[in-house]
């Protein structure tokens, strides 16, 4: 190496020589003034040039024995006054590309239309205890929307779109109810796998079943909506819809997010506000005491009272009801409106105070073809209806109706 560098270092001078000497022409003071001053430029020049051969040269021998065009690795030293190492932007030799160790696949697309869920095979979570055993769990096929015996289980609908757990690509969300005898319901969250498949992320949220309680807990679900922010927000009631009791639950909007295991609720309320449309009716009467007339026929009187417990006036209209035995009749005092005469026999009221009482007075006959009314009873009712008759809830309806036994006097 030491051979081959000395020949190329003198075939270098020689080369530099050639071309300086013949501009080297003495001639008196100033051309012995001009000779130093050109002499001091050339010795910059090859200066300069040294410099460049001694980067050039090793570099040239490195590349010709290995065939790197780069040369040999840099060294850096250790103390501030040595130069820099050189670098290189030449491109690296072509071969296969490497994607960086830092760039995340895209996530899955968990957009699921409406129309392939309809007949999709979906992952159903658990049912509230009292309803797992009739309505289908685990993996649950679909049909035009429905699933179970008699398609009781349905989707609710249409699905709404959110990128739940924050991975880029939107998750879908579903109201799925199951009705057996009313209703229950459960919002869930599905998405793709990395081959397609439709999988189950995990339950939103859910009404609380036939055991659960009632002004406490939700129980039944209207509606589902996208959030802010990878949120769900749904749509929530605290009376299942049977009858009029759906109409009767508030509705509120409870947000919910996915926080890497499992749905917790974000945000909206907690806890279900008093509820005006729910009543709290406790009715009680006298016993009545019949006394048998001259023809063999029996009256007395009946006082009921009915007492509005509730912190709101009844909603709607009251009704009062009153069944009797065959053979038995009853007028309604001035306190009904619209008496109905049909089995049981009743009629409606105005509504009723907080914390008030109403007493209605009835006259009861039975006839002649009664020995004896020892044995004898009428059963009584009360209740709040809206305006095509249907009841609104009451928070105990077992004192909402009484039984009364009669006294033969």
């Amino acid at each position: 190496m030491a051979d081959f560098d000395d020949r190329f270092l003198a075939s270098a001078f020689a080369e530099f020589r050639n071309e300086v000497e013949p501009h080297v022409k003495p001639a008196g003071t100033a051309a012995a003034h001009d000779t130093v001053h050109r002499r001091h430029r050339v010795r910059m020049i090859t200066a300069t040039a040294l410099a460049a051969l001694a980067v050039a040269v090793p570099v040239a021998a490195y590349a010709a024995v290995t065939g790197d065009p780069h040369g040999p690795p840099a060294v850096t030293g250790n103390s501030p006054s040595d130069p820099p190492s050189p670098t290189f932007s030449d491109p690296a030799p072509p071969g296969p590309s490497v994607a960086p160790s830092n760039v995340v696949s895209a996530a899955p697309d968990g957009r699921i239309s409406k129309a392939d869920l309809r007949n999709a095979t979906l992952n159903i979570p658990a049912w509230p205890k009292g309803f797992d055993e009739i309505c289908p769990t685990g993996k649950v096929k679909f049909s035009a929307g429905k699933a179970g015996t008699n398609g009781l289980e349905a989707l609710q609908g249409d699905p709404v779109y959110v990128d739940v757990d924050h991975d880029g690509a939107q998750e879908t969300v579903i109201l799925v109810s199951c009705s057996p005898q009313g209703s229950d319901y459960q919002v869930v969250a599905l998405d793709r796998d990395t081959t397609g498949k439709i999988v189950t992320l995990g339950k939103v949220v859910g009404s609380a079943g036939n055991t659960g309680t009632e002004r406490l807990d939700i129980m039944t679900i209207w509606a589902i909506a996208a959030g802010d922010n990878g949120q769900v927000r749904v749509d929530v009631g605290e009376y299942r819809p049977c009858c009029s009791m759906a109409q009767a639950s508030q509705h509120q909007w409870r947000t919910y997010g996915w926080n890497g295991n499992r749905f917790t609720q974000t945000g909206g309320p907690t806890t279900f506000l008093p509820n005006s449309n729910i009543t709290d009716l406790v009715i009680t009467a006298d016993r009545p005491t019949m006394t048998k007339q001259s023809d063999g026929s029996w009256t007395g009187t009946l006082r009921v009272t009915i007492h509005n417990t509730a912190k709101f006036a009844t909603p709607g209209k009251m009704r009062f009801s009153i069944r009797l035995d065959n053979g038995w009749g009853a007028q309604l005092g001035t306190e009904c409106r619209d008496v109905i005469n049909d089995d049981p026999l009743g009629c409606t009221l105005p509504s009723l105070a907080a914390g008030a009482n109403r007493v209605l007075t009835i006259q009861l006959t039975a006839g002649s073809a009664f020995a004896s009314l020892a044995n004898s009873r009428c059963d009584v009712y009360t209740g709040a209806v809206d305006a095509n008759g249907a009841d609104y809830p009451d928070r105990n309806w077992s004192d909402n109706a009484a039984t009364v036994q009669v006294i033969e006097g």
